[in-house]
């Protein structure tokens, strides 16, 4: 989420910049331009590589899903990784359990 909020933040700043220097609203033009001159900044190739990187491994560890388009990203998920899912996971489902439980025994109290 950190590369993702940094390059978001970085383009948006590229655009007030240039919407101050010019003094009006940009067009798709102008925008898109800005946008390619952005992305093509050496420093954001290696973070965009390891943002989709993790995309795609975790999406597909977690959430079972493949995106096409990232599939030669996917590489093994960090042990660390799992066990903040996994704990976080585990956790949901107690306090799910403990809630039917309370649910059932209201229940089962009124027969």
């Amino acid at each position: 989420m950190d590369i993702v909020s940094s390059y978001e933040y970085g383009f948006a700043k590229e655009l007030e910049k240039d919407f101050n220097r010019i003094g009006r609203k940009l067009d798709n033009f102008e925008t898109d331009r800005i946008f390619a001159e952005f992305e093509s900044q050496a420093l954001w190739k290696p973070l965009i590589e390891k943002a989709r990187n993790k995309m795609a491994s975790r999406d597909l560890a977690f959430r079972d899903a493949l995106h096409n388009k990232l599939k030669n990203y996917i590489s093994p998920v960090e042990a660390e990784d799992f066990e903040r899912f996994i704990g976080e996971k585990s956790k949901e489902l107690e306090e799910r359990l403990k809630d039917a439980k309370d649910v059932f025994k209201r229940l089962k109290e009124r027969e």
